[in-house]
């Protein structure tokens, strides 16, 4: 009997051992469960904030550029880096030069009214064949004309006069500022405080090719292209 007794109480001992290895084995895995639950939950994940990306603002590149110019400007355009190559290799993408020997100012506004310009800028380099035989009142109304033939979206930048000749062309600069100053789209151009004496040939009023590639970086600084 005692032999049995002492069996029972062993069965016993051994019942209750694994009985309390399975509880407390049920109360790690209770307490891991609890845990992988947090870890699911909106208020114990980590906030990942999105990356924002800054960048400098970049000035619109010009699309297109139209220069209306006299023998000056077939200058520009022959010597040192032309100013159309030098106009495309800055980005614009759509440039025409419109330049003749001895163009009066009002064939060059009448080629810029046919040339329907609708956006971009506009260069126009007129007047020096002016100076001898024309009126700073007419080249006034000239540049209203010009101004008429352009939207207002379309900056006209008016390249003044800069010659050494026995009439002087302080008048007709003067017409320019004027003008200037009414329309908000018209810009000068002050190649005469750039220029140097140096620069111009004999005759006062042409360039040496030297004097031509330092008129072509003029422009395209003016334009905001270099």
């Amino acid at each position: 009997m005692s032999k049995h007794l002492k069996k029972n109480d062993l069965l016993r001992l051994i019942f209750s051992f694994v009985l309390s290895v399975f509880c407390i084995s049920c109360g790690g895995s209770e307490k891991a469960i609890e845990v992988y639950g947090e870890s699911r939950t909106v208020s114990s994940s980590p906030t990942v904030e999105p990356v924002v990306r800054t960048s400098k603002s970049a000035k619109p590149p010009l699309t297109s550029v139209v220069v209306i110019g006299d023998s000056l400007t077939v200058g520009t355009d022959m010597y040192g880096i032309s100013l159309t190559q030098s106009l495309l290799d800055a980005g614009v993408l759509d440039v025409v030069v419109s330049a003749e020997n001895g163009r009066m100012t009002s064939e060059g506004i009448d080629e810029l009214e046919r040339s329907n310009v609708e956006d971009g800028a506009v260069v126009v380099a007129l007047g020096t064949n002016d100076v001898a035989m024309g009126d700073p009142n007419r080249f006034g109304e000239l540049i209203d004309r010009a101004m008429l033939a352009v939207p207002e979206n379309v900056k006209v930048f008016w390249l003044n006069l800069y010659t050494d000749q026995w009439v002087s062309d302080d008048a007709y600069n003067a017409t320019i500022d004027e003008k200037a100053s009414n329309y908000s789209n018209l810009v000068v151009m002050d190649f005469e405080d750039f220029a140097s004496t140096d620069w111009l040939e004999e005759d006062g009023v042409h360039l040496t090719p030297y004097g031509y590639i330092q008129r072509t970086a003029f422009i395209l600084e003016e334009l905001g292209l270099s």
